[in-house]
């Protein structure tokens, strides 16, 4: 009779996860970009010497340059699709990054700074720093997922909270925070608050790629100072003592939190470090590939326009700065 219940509940797991899988694979079909913010992208200056660029390629993958040297936030460019993330193992594509990197002109970077160890962040940031001679920056969880990628050791550093790390004219703070608070299920898929041990396995799944602790980044520059939040968790009273002009803010899940956590999270990123432009970052789909246009997931999933246009309306009403939207290989001036 035990042994009969025991099957039982096998059997309505397996067609309640094959269910949700089905769902999630229809909802994360939609092939339309967002449109209605396509004024507020602005295109980089060419009449300047000296200027601070930020490219933007998708999810929370962003390149600074100021022309002597050039910093990467993840570096994700492979964006397995949902098939593959549920059933599949999931691993860098060589020939992808390595002309993704061509099309982006870089052949050299000082540093890879991983956010956190989920696979939309961390799974691509080895192949990256191989390819360019980088040092790859983050949490043991990163690092083990570096060397199993077979990166030398002379490549990888583990950040303790708040180190300063100086590349050229930039100097970077790794400030560990909090990720998107998440629904328990996703919690247990995704690793939420979970680290990843070595040896990280050769042929991983999606399962394997555990949070790892997250990161909030500062970037000072003697043009002007940059934050990059890619997750939208946040921390009390954090990031006070940091002032950034421009902030790239993740707002991920931000659809699925209350309006008072939306504010506390606005106060907390933009206010705090008086930010007078904003840049929201991981709002695509990044189980699509990036192809003409980044799209955005079912809003059943995630409301990206409404959390755009939450983001939008306090910017300029509460921070009273410019708010951009960048697509796929944009390139703006920030200084």
């Amino acid at each position: 009779m035990i042994r009969r219940i025991f099957s039982l509940l096998l059997i309505i797991s397996g067609l309640a996860i094959g269910l949700m899988a089905s769902a999630f694979y229809v909802l994360n079909s939609s092939t339309d970009p967002l449109v209605g913010f396509n004024e507020q992208i602005e295109k980089p200056a060419t009449d300047k010497p000296e200027q601070l660029t930020a490219t933007f390629i998708g999810t929370t993958t962003l390149l600074f340059s100021d022309g002597e040297s050039s910093i990467m936030i993840d570096g994700f460019f492979t964006r397995p699709s949902i098939k593959t993330l549920l059933f599949g193992t999931i691993q860098p594509d060589k020939a992808l990054i390595k002309s993704s990197l061509k099309r982006l002109n870089v052949t050299q970077l000082d540093s890879i700074m991983v956010a956190h160890s989920h696979h939309d962040h961390a799974m691509d940031a080895p192949e990256v720093a191989k390819l360019t001679n980088a040092t790859l920056f983050g949490s043991e969880s990163t690092a083990n997922i570096a060397r199993s990628a077979g990166l030398p050791e002379t490549q990888i550093e583990v950040v303790d909270d708040k180190r300063s790390l100086p590349f050229g004219k930039f100097n970077v703070t790794m400030i560990k925070s909090k990720h998107t608070p998440v629904p328990a299920t996703l919690a247990w898929l995704t690793g939420h608050d979970k680290n990843i041990s070595q040896p990280f396995p050769l042929q991983p799944n999606l399962t394997d790629f555990n949070e790892g602790g997250s990161y909030v980044i500062h970037i000072e520059h003697p043009l002007g100072n940059i934050l990059v939040q890619a997750s939208s968790g946040y921390i009390n009273g954090l990031l006070e003592p940091y002032q950034a002009d421009v902030v790239f803010l993740g707002i991920a899940g931000l659809s699925k939190q209350s309006e008072q956590f939306k504010q506390d999270y606005f106060y907390e990123t933009l206010i705090a470090v008086g930010a007078k432009k904003v840049v929201p970052i991981h709002w695509d789909n990044f189980m699509r590939p990036i192809g003409q246009a980044l799209v955005p997931a079912h809003s059943l999933i995630d409301n990206i326009p409404q959390s755009i246009s939450d983001l939008s309306d306090y910017t300029k009403n509460e921070v009273k700065g410019s708010f951009i939207l960048m697509q796929a290989w944009d390139t703006i001036t920030l200084y």
